[in-house]
């Protein structure tokens, strides 16, 4: 009995990690199922908490897991992109304006202009209709 209780912990842990690491919706049939399948044997052995615990922990650890490892994806891509970077410009000495014009750009060099996604457009579309708002008329 021991062992099949601690069979199950470890069984629930790992499909709570898996679930986390990967991303997965737990409204996912597949996942529910699972799960379901998880605690019912759980209720059985009469340790419902325990695995309910045990998968959250999982499911929390693998979330982390995967958070830590985009990070350091993310981490070293910029180290590639620093070493990939493009060669300044050098300004002598010049008049106020050139100079300006000058560090303009260098900015533009270093710098990559992205727009606004088109859903920011529709955020106005958002807004409480008047009628509902409470001492407007």
């Amino acid at each position: 009995m021991k062992k099949e209780i601690k069979a199950l912990l470890e069984d629930a842990y790992s499909f709570g990690y898996f679930v986390g690491y990967k991303g997965h919706s737990e409204w996912v049939e597949w996942v529910r199922e699972r799960k379901e399948e998880l605690y019912r044997k759980a209720e059985e052995l009469g340790v419902y908490d325990l695995v309910r615990n045990a998968y959250g922990r999982g499911r929390e650890d693998g979330a982390k897991k995967r958070g830590e490892e985009i990070n350091l994806g993310l981490i070293e891509k910029g180290k590639i992109e620093l070493e990939k970077e493009k060669p300044r410009i050098e300004i002598p000495p010049q008049q106020e304006s050139e100079r300006f014009e000058a560090e303009f750009a260098r900015f533009l060099q270093t710098t990559k202009f992205t727009l606004p996604p088109e859903f920011l457009d529709t955020l106005r579309h958002l807004e409480i209709p008047k009628m509902l708002k409470m001492g407007e008329i």
